[in-house]
């Protein structure tokens, strides 16, 4: 009882967060569509029965139906037309239903990411991508145990009235079935659980992978990742397949025992000849519907594990402290000040950042580095105010932020379009046109058409980065946080680039493996990790 007070308690959670129309309604329509279904299951199987074997019931309802029926036998067909109909509108709307709750939890979670500000990117993409469908797929299996457990209660009708004995028998078996279910379910909910951490450990691999894929091929260490991203798949897998293996057996428990009893009770006594043909489908529908039943708890149990980690998500707002980030007015000679900061992402033990303290002056320009997982990406991401610190403050004295990562945004529209992403200003088309020529941007003089389509996979990496240079440039920055973002530059251009930045004072802060590439900077910080904390040195 406590877990199903726990289940419907989760069930109102969720439905709160998606905000989803009509959810009870439509839920409402699929259970109506499963009686109606179950009805139609019950004549059909009555008419087969009586045109068949031409048994006569002493139900006087049943007997008129099939005088009605006989005297209007067009009636029969359009029946089994409405049966499958009412199983496609049922089966459409909880589908419907499932998309839309699905549709709602992933811009519900994104929002998240974007207002918490704490994510990792392995969290971020699981919690969107995976785990919004387990939840989603929650609700579709809750209508379905609905429907199922009703069905059973229709054919148990239709069963007690045709013989009694029969559901006294169901009742001693739904007794026996009682223990082994509740095993079987605890055991395909212990192995869920299982799959759930895998499946986000797999997420996090893939993403240090592919952010370290240069290092990984340089130090020869790709084979020694694949092995390791092939044994959490395996464990992944293993966990899935007993789960699978635990739900299967859970799924057909109840039709296989109560078919077992049902055939000693044939070849038991006169027990045989007292049953129809209508008797026995109506057990077979019944049979199916428990087996339903039992499948869609088993369901509603595993999707049960991933609604809990939302609850880690509402516990997520109140460690993030908005009030640690503050953007000020005042005017004051540097332009980022951090005091006493500290900072983990969210489902982690570990701190990045402890007792951080940095001032970084104006219209400067301030290199940062640090080996491969130090936190430079993520104390830039703490200077824009794009992560929120745990305890602690950053100061900034301008809102004007921008950004220029290794793999620069460059999306499927027109190069004109790229270029003025995140821009409201109003800018002639041939101050652009300069700014693509003077970097020497394309070879062809066609190239230069504002209006042609470009994408990540027309354009090589540093005509990509001289893009995304040309977009900070046109746009009215103070701040400018550099992650990696001159790799694919040649000389001429990155010199041209800071010496419009120095001319225009903006204050730039440079993440970057090689500081010697830069010349005409005003400081070098370091990152260095000392008895796994991370500390900051400023270099000469």
């Amino acid at each position: 009882m406590k877990q199903i007070k726990k289940i419907v308690k989760d069930i109102f959670y969720v439905s709160k967060l998606t905000k989803t129309k009509n959810k009870k309604a439509i839920i409402g329509i699929a259970v109506v569509l499963s009686q109606l279904t179950a009805f139609t299951d019950v004549i059909i199987i009555v008419l087969f029965a009586s045109f068949i074997t031409g048994t006569a019931y002493d139900n006087p309802l049943l007997d008129n139906l099939i005088e009605f029926i006989l005297d209007y036998k067009f009636i029969f067909p359009v029946l089994v037309l409405l049966r499958f109909l009412f199983i496609y509108l049922q089966s459409m709307s909880l589908k419907n239903l499932e998309l839309a709750i699905q549709k709602n939890l992933k811009v519900y979670l994104i929002n998240e990411v974007f207002e918490k500000r704490n994510y990792s990117v392995a969290d971020a993409y699981f919690y969107i991508n995976i785990l919004s469908g387990h939840i989603s797929f929650f609700y579709s299996n809750v209508a379905n145990f609905l429907n199922s457990f009703l069905q059973i209660v229709a054919y148990s009708i239709y069963l007690f009235l045709s013989d009694s004995r029969t559901i006294l028998t169901f009742g001693l078996g739904a007794l026996v079935l009682f223990y082994p279910t509740r095993f079987l379910i605890k055991k395909s909910k212990e192995f869920m659980h299982e799959t759930y951490i895998y499946g986000k450990i797999s997420n996090e691999e893939v993403q240090r992978i592919v952010d370290n894929m240069f290092l990984i091929k340089i130090l020869k260490k790709d084979q020694e990742e694949v092995d390791r991203f092939a044994e959490t798949i395996d464990k992944h897998n293993f966990n899935e397949y007993s789960n699978h293996k635990y739900g299967t057996v859970n799924s057909f428990l109840p039709t296989l025992i109560t078919m077992f009893v049902f055939s000693v009770l044939i070849i038991i006594g006169n027990f045989a000849k007292s049953i129809t043909l209508d008797f026995i489908g109506v057990t077979l529908r019944l049979f199916q519907s428990l087996g339903s039943v039992a499948n869609s708890l088993n369901k509603i149990i595993n999707s049960h594990v991933h609604i809990e980690k939302f609850y880690e998500m509402d516990k997520n707002k109140s460690l993030v402290n908005k009030d640690n980030f503050v953007s000020s007015n005042n005017s004051n000679q540097n332009a980022i000040e951090i005091d006493e900061l500290n900072f983990k992402y969210f489902n982690s033990d570990e701190y990045i950042f402890e007792n951080l303290n940095l001032d970084l002056k104006k219209n400067t320009h301030n290199i940062l580095t640090g080996p491969n997982g130090s936190g430079k990406s993520t104390l830039l991401g703490l200077i824009a105010g794009v992560y929120y610190s745990q305890s602690g403050k950053v100061t900034t004295y301008s809102k004007n932020f921008g950004y220029i990562g290794a793999v620069p945004l460059i999306f499927s529209a027109s190069l004109k379009d790229n270029i003025l992403y995140g821009n409201d200003k109003t800018i002639n088309d041939d101050e652009i046109i300069k700014f693509l020529k003077d970097f020497d941007t394309f070879k062809e003089e066609s190239s230069y058409d504002l209006n042609r389509i470009i994408d990540n996979k027309s354009l090589s990496s540093g005509q990509m980065q001289k893009i995304a240079f040309i977009r900070a440039l046109l746009s009215d920055l103070d701040i400018l946080l550099l992650d990696e973002s001159t790799a694919n530059l040649d000389d001429k251009s990155r010199e041209y680039i800071f010496k419009t930045l120095r001319a225009r004072k903006v204050t730039i802060i440079n993440s970057t493996h090689d500081p010697e590439k830069f010349l005409d900077i005003d400081s070098h910080f370091h990152i260095e990790i000392e008895n796994e904390k991370r500390i900051i040195i400023q270099k000469t």
